[in-house]
C-alpha cells in the first residue's frame, strides 16, 4: 500500500502529481510511504497511522500496556449539578480539622494545561460521605473506591497536549480529570510513572492513538493511557527530574493569594535588587 503525506500544502493536487511521478521514476520524496495495511491493526482501534515506521507500530505488541494488576486510569465523579455541588476553594466553608467532620474536598476536574503541577482549586460537597451526590438522580459516582487517594490527574478534552500532573491526597477526582493510581507504590514510583508518561516518546504513542489533527480538540480518555505502552524503567534519576519540575511549576502559586501553595505576597519589581549590597 501506498500513502503519501501532504497536509502541508494548501491545494494538494500539484503536489500528489509530483509524487505519483516521483515514485513512477523510481525516486520516491520523503513524503511517500509503503506501508503493509495488516500492520494499522498493531496500534489500538487501528489509527490510519501510515506516516510512522513499522518498529513504531510494533511497540504495542512487544511492550506491555499501562493497565495492570498494580496501576489503573479511570475516571470519577460526575455531579450532574455543578452550581449545586462545586465551589472554588476560597468559596467554600472553612473545614473542620478532623477528616471525618469534612464537608468540602478539593476536587480535581480537569483545568488548564499544566503537566507535572496544578493547583487542585475546586472544592465538592461530600457530606456525609456523599449521601447527597448518591440520592441527587443527575449525579454519577464512579470508583469511589480510589477518592482520597494520592495519584496522578490530567484533563481529559483539551486542545492541548496531555497534562498530567500530582494529585495529592484526600481528592475527589471527576470524570473530566481522570486519574491514574498504583498499588502499594511510593511516591518515588508516582514520579517515575509521571515522567516517563509525559516524556516525548510516549506523548507520541499516546498522540497516535487520538488520530486528530493539530488543532483538533483532543480526548485523552482513560482507555487511551490504559493501551498506551509503558517500557519498564527504574532509573532512579527520574523522581528527582520529576520533583524539579513540580517545584518549578508550583514556585509561581506561593504568591498567589487564591491558591493552596500561598506563602506569601509576591515583591514588587522595583523593590527586588538585582546585585547585593555593596560594602
Amino acid at each position: 500500500m501506498i500513502c503519501f503525506r501532504l497536509l502541508d500544502s494548501n491545494d494538494p493536487a500539484q503536489p500528489l502529481a509530483d509524487a505519483v511521478r516521483a515514485l513512477a521514476s523510481e525516486t520516491a520524496s520523503q513524503d511517500t510511504y509503503e506501508v503493509e495495511p495488516a500492520s494499522f491493526r498493531h496500534i489500538p482501534n487501528a489509527p490510519f497511522a501510515y506516516w510512522v515506521s513499522e518498529k513504531i507500530r510494533k511497540l504495542f505488541v512487544t511492550l506491555p500496556p499501562f493497565e495492570n494488576e498494580e496501576r489503573t486510569a479511570t475516571v470519577g465523579l460526575q455531579t450532574g449539578d455543578d452550581f449545586r455541588f462545586v465551589r472554588i476553594g476560597w468559596e467554600s466553608p472553612v473545614n473542620q480539622s478532623e477528616l471525618t467532620n469534612r464537608t468540602w474536598f478539593h476536587f480535581a476536574k480537569g483545568g488548564s494545561y499544566s503537566p507535572f503541577y496544578a493547583d487542585v482549586f475546586l472544592k465538592v460537597n461530600w457530606h456525609d460521605s456523599g449521601l447527597e451526590l448518591d440520592t441527587f438522580a443527575g449525579s454519577v459516582l464512579r470508583n469511589t473506591n480510589y477518592y482520597f487517594r494520592p495519584g496522578l490527574t490530567w484533563p481529559r478534552r483539551t486542545t492541548s497536549g496531555m497534562s498530567l500532573r500530582v494529585m495529592p491526597a484526600n481528592c475527589v477526582f471527576g470524570d473530566k480529570g481522570p486519574a491514574i493510581f498504583m498499588e502499594g507504590s511510593d511516591s518515588a514510583s508516582f514520579l517515575t510513572t509521571l515522567t516517563i508518561i509525559l516524556s516525548q516518546p510516549c506523548l507520541a504513542l499516546i498522540s497516535l492513538q487520538l488520530a486528530a489533527a493539530d488543532a483538533a480538540a483532543r480526548s485523552y480518555e482513560v482507555g487511551v493511557i490504559q493501551r498506551t505502552v509503558i517500557p519498564n524503567n527504574n532509573d532512579n534519576k527520574l523522581p528527582n527530574l520529576a520533583t524539579h519540575a513540580w517545584q518549578n511549576k508550583r514556585k509561581p502559586d506561593t504568591a498567589n493569594l487564591t491558591s493552596h501553595a500561598f506563602v506569601a505576597p509576591a515583591l514588587a519589581p522595583s523593590r527586588v535588587r538585582s546585585t547585593p549590597d555593596s560594602k
